[in-house]
């Protein structure tokens, strides 16, 4: 079954891919290491081998080393040549390296002397790359690169040298097993993951033999490259065989958790957990889940053990700012939460990104930068940041600059992955200066795309009243009411209100939004209107203090509200 199901794998790798071909030489520069030319064909160690064995042991897979050891085995030790002895010893070792799920097959005479190969593998497995090899053939080109695997952090100086010398391995050998896996390895090294997916899946062919390490360094490229369908997928696949490889639940774990299936996230975190039971950042990952799913108990449970074992992080204090935020809605103790996260991580995007959220929803500042500022800080970084955007359009909208905020929201609409609240955003902002025909071309095909989206109905009806189409959105609202939710029920009464003619009408419709959704700051913005324009004062105030509570950071209601305490002589 499992040769089975490794063929499959290969299969649909093949499909998938089918595209795709390991990327061509390229010509380098080095500056400070010699120019190695491409090696030639010299054999001359190995020249006593058959050059069909020769080949298998080039290929450098697990197969092709068990059949290039088959193929010059002896019944007796002392019947090996040298370099028989030397070509047994390369393929055990190399298998140690690059593939230790396989089993060594053969048994490996010992050798007489060492020599340039047998070094450039000592060295390797010292973590050191090894220059003084003569490039001669492709063992000697290839060897020094296991290091690439023995002692990754220790290798970016010599990438150059590296590339130049797998490119030159590949061109000898093009479906060297061995040398594709390297260079992917080398691309994931220097954050090419596109081109190490490529190499990877160059590696993955018919002489791979399905290997556990070349599907899990798939399986990873897939994830870094935002494959996360096929990175889950070969993940699941290679959990089947090897549940307990903690590096396989990972990319399973974050690839879920990309892909927003949080139950299954859980579910692999748990068993990270129970291998690593104190890997911090697998904590704090599930408490990032439970958040998700808004069950912030268990989260805050987590949080707490966290900062118990005083292993505090970046993501701690992003977690327990949306915790105290969001859940707690302990603005105060969020902003001072906020505050020491941007201390400790001053240019960190996502800590910024909080921060500014939090300053937006509390009306607060952070460290004495307010929600804009932030926002625009991150903007100078990265000025596609799409969430940065958003809060930078909730500040504008909020100051009443309209004009700033059409110009940002018509740029986020165009972007794909901008969440569709910006659409409605842009449509508010449209009508507050009157461009209504744009509104009404936006919201009425969005109506039509999506007649029983809640928030498409609410934005033609709005649209429909503010082009003078009363009759038209009473229409809707009367047809919509009765099987309305209590959200989509308070708006749909509020809208109502606006066409009434009495002030007995409007009121009874403003009660009736209120009762149905009490936090509606519309109607309580309108009720507000109602009785100041009675100079009825202290009703207006009441009405006006729950929508400043609702949104303290708008300067239009915060300056009306002072107006308010001068009438009332406070």
């Amino acid at each position: 079954m499992r040769g089975i199901f490794y063929s499959f794998l290969v299969i649909v790798l093949s499909f998938v891919f089918s595209c795709a071909s390991a990327p061509t030489s390229e010509k380098a520069e080095l500056s400070s290491v010699s120019v190695q030319s491409v090696p030639s064909k010299n054999r001359s160690f190995f020249s006593s081998i058959n050059k069909e064995t020769m080949r298998l042991v080039e290929i450098g897979s697990p197969w092709s080393f068990r059949q290039a050891a088959a193929s010059i085995h002896r019944t007796s030790q002392d019947d090996y040549t040298e370099a028989e002895r030397c070509l047994l010893y390369i393929s055990a070792e190399i298998m140690k390296i690059a593939w230790p799920s396989e089993n060594i097959t053969w048994t490996v005479p010992p050798l007489s002397r060492y020599n340039q190969y047998t070094g450039a593998i000592e060295s390797a497995k010292k973590g050191i790359y090894d220059l003084s090899t003569s490039g001669s053939d492709f063992l000697s080109v290839v060897l020094p690169s296991l290091a690439l695997l023995t002692s990754p952090e220790t290798m970016s100086g010599y990438y150059s040298r590296a590339e130049q010398s797998l490119k030159a391995a590949l061109e000898m050998c093009p479906d060297s097993v061995l040398a594709n896996y390297l260079m992917g390895t080398l691309c994931l090294g220097k954050n090419d993951s596109e081109n190490a997916l490529l190499y990877f899946k160059a590696s993955n062919g018919k002489y791979s033999g399905g290997n556990k390490e070349i599907l899990k360094a798939v399986a990873q490229s897939c994830f870094l490259t935002g494959r996360y369908e096929l990175a889950l997928s070969f993940g699941e696949e290679l959990l089947s065989h090897f549940p307990q490889d903690i590096e396989i639940l990972k990319t399973c774990a974050q690839a879920a958790y990309s892909l927003g299936d949080f139950d299954k996230t859980e579910g692999f975190v748990v068993r990270v957990l129970l291998l690593e039971p104190d890997n911090t950042s697998y904590v704090l990952l599930r408490a990032k889940i439970l958040m998700e799913k808004q069950d912030y108990i268990r989260a805050s449970s987590l949080l707490d053990a966290v900062e118990k074992r005083n292993m505090l992080s970046r993501e701690y204090y992003i977690l327990r700012t949306q915790l105290l935020r969001d859940w707690s809605k302990n603005n105060a103790a969020a902003i001072e939460t906020a505050a020491e996260a941007l201390r400790l991580y001053p240019d960190d995007t996502e800590t910024m990104l909080v921060a500014a959220k939090t300053a937006s929803v509390s009306g607060l500042v952070v460290n004495g930068i307010s929600a804009l500022e932030l926002s625009q800080k991150v903007l100078q970084k990265d000025s596609g940041n799409i969430q940065a955007m958003e809060i930078l359009l909730e500040e504008y909208i909020k100051k009443s600059e309209f004009t700033k905020a059409y110009s940002l929201s018509s740029a986020l609409i165009q972007i794909p992955a901008a969440r569709k609240t910006s659409l409605f955003s842009h449509i508010d902002i449209c009508l507050a200066l009157k461009k209504n025909t744009e509104a009404m071309e936006l919201a009425k095909k969005e109506y039509d795309d999506n007649p029983a989206d809640e928030d498409s109905c609410m934005a033609y009806i709005k649209v429909l009243f503010a082009t003078g189409q009363e009759k038209s959105a009473l229409q809707l609202i009367s047809a919509l009411l009765p099987s309305a939710g209590s959200r989509m029920k308070s708006f749909l009464y509020f809208e109502r209100s606006r066409a009434q003619i009495s002030e007995e009408a409007v009121l009874a419709d403003l009660r009736a939004s209120l009762t149905a959704n009490p936090r509606n700051k519309d109607s309580l913005y309108r009720l507000y209107e109602l009785y100041y324009a009675k100079k009825d004062w202290r009703r207006a105030q009441y009405y006006l203090k729950q929508v400043v509570a609702l949104d303290p950071s708008n300067s239009v209601y915060l300056r009306k509200n002072s107006e308010l305490e001068k009438l009332l002589g406070k």
